[in-house]
């Protein structure tokens, strides 16, 4: 299969340049990073909002049980987020979104899904607490969507390298405090091997060619926003990417040097757990390289 996406000359956000600089692998943690949304901001489109919008029908018909997941009772959530979604983009692009429909023959949250960049995911109200409801993730990074239905928050990330020991409690307060009236936004970064945007984990995955020399890798960011919605209590998690060729970071001395430190502070089990353990070492020279040779 053609990779999946569009690649930007240069990436729109840089997130390891946010916050302090990293200080060793002793002193590592994760940062939730959450920062209030403006709802104007909720979705974002730019010039390579159509090439990812294009893939998603595609990929829907070609792995559709890759891509697309939900619990069986989560209509009456997944109804109240794609109305919304609509409302808010025929307000916000009226040019463009004036006339949209939802597509009826589809599960709302999948048409809600076609109609943007983002994937969208459901964390749903059930029992004791949020659970991962299901979602339309068209553009997975190296993870399994089926594999997280019905699963709590602490479970969702236990394969997260330090995740859960560091943040489980924060996060699980982040989310009993998220109010409709307030939603935020945070930034992930890494580092891939491909340019595609469809790295999925559940066996339809293909076969991985020999690792590029650093400048053949790429800068991938997710914005992810989080939004609660009233009538249902469910939150919203949107997840836009965006794609960029090493060089575009590597290349500028200030941001290099941070990277450079960024990704050297990552503890082993963070590096293996992001992928970057093969090629860490070779990144990090490159980068450090770079510098000295500016």
């Amino acid at each position: 299969m053609d990779p999946v996406g569009a690649v930007l000359p240069t990436p729109p956000y840089l997130p390891f340049m946010d916050g302090p600089a990293p200080s060793g692998e002793e002193n590592f943690r994760w940062r939730l990073g959450a920062r209030p949304l403006d709802l104007r901001d909720w979705i974002e489109l730019g010039p390579d909002a159509d090439a990812a919008i294009a893939a998603k029908p595609r990929l829907m018909a070609e792995h559709p049980d890759t891509v697309f997941a939900v619990l069986d009772d989560v209509e009456a959530e997944s109804i109240e987020v794609a109305e919304a979604l609509v409302d808010h983009l025929r307000r916000r692009w009226p040019d463009r979104y004036g006339d949209t429909e939802l597509d009826a023959d589809l599960h709302p949250l999948d048409a809600a899904a076609r109609l943007v960049p983002e994937d969208l995911i459901l964390l749903i109200e059930r029992g004791d607490g949020l659970v991962f409801g299901g979602g339309s993730v068209c553009f997975p990074n190296r993870w399994d969507l089926r594999s997280k239905l019905g699963l709590s928050m602490a479970r969702v990330h236990a394969p997260v390298a330090r995740l859960n020991e560091q943040l489980e409690a924060p996060i699980d307060g982040f989310f009993d405090r998220l109010a409709p009236d307030r939603s935020y936004w945070r930034l992930a970064w890494n580092i891939l091997d491909t340019p595609d945007w469809y790295t999925p984990v559940d066996g339809t995955e293909a076969p991985r060619p020999p690792l590029p020399e650093p400048d053949g890798h790429y800068f991938r960011i997710e914005r992810e926003t989080m939004r609660r919605f009233p009538h249902t209590r469910v939150v919203l998690f949107t997840v836009r990417t965006y794609v960029a060729p090493f060089p575009a970071v590597s290349d500028d001395g200030d941001v290099a040097a941070r990277l450079a430190d960024a990704v050297a502070a990552l503890p082993s089990d963070v590096k293996a757990y992001k992928g970057l353990a093969p090629t860490a070492d070779a990144l990090i020279e490159h980068l450090r390289g770079n510098l000295s040779r500016s």
